[in-house]
């Protein structure tokens, strides 16, 4: 997917966010190595659930963080691919017109086109019908077209 909006980061925002990511990985995956390595010493006991009567053993828990992991990888694939078919529903560019086209289209003549499409800085003013009042350039002054 391409974003809408490039804003380009300077080096430094881009090395500090490197910086935490990879902090952010490395605090996670110390958490889930020590917790499962807790879990099969045995030395944990938090995943005690009453209703069973009894303490969950390693393997059954090793399951369910297991289970847990392929439910969040689920939903995530199913949110992608929702994202991607919502963005492939994009109104496509139109063709581009030709200049004779484009002229007539807007009650122009082709210098007139010419001029405007030369010009640095134009305002276009436009005409309750959609037809080009007058526009106004920093290379001519405020040209009027006559209705």
């Amino acid at each position: 997917m391409t974003p809408i909006i490039r804003t380009a980061r300077s080096h430094t925002a881009q090395t500090v966010d490197t910086l935490l990511t990879a902090l952010g990985w490395l605090g996670f995956s110390y958490l889930v190595i020590t917790g499962l390595l807790a879990v099969m010493r045995g030395a944990d006991h938090s995943m005690e659930i009453t209703l069973l009567g009894s303490t969950l053993p390693a393997p059954q828990t090793l399951l369910l963080y297991a289970t847990i992991a392929a439910i969040n990888a689920m939903l995530l694939m199913l949110w992608g691919t929702y994202r991607q078919r919502m963005t492939r529903t994009a109104p496509r560019q139109a063709a581009a017109w030709d200049e004779a086209s484009l002229a007539e289209r807007f009650a122009l003549s082709r210098p007139q086109l010419q001029d405007i499409r030369l010009s640095r800085l134009v305002v276009i003013h436009h005409a309750e019908n959609g037809d080009i009042s007058h526009w106004e350039s920093a290379d001519t002054p405020a040209i009027r077209l006559s209705a």
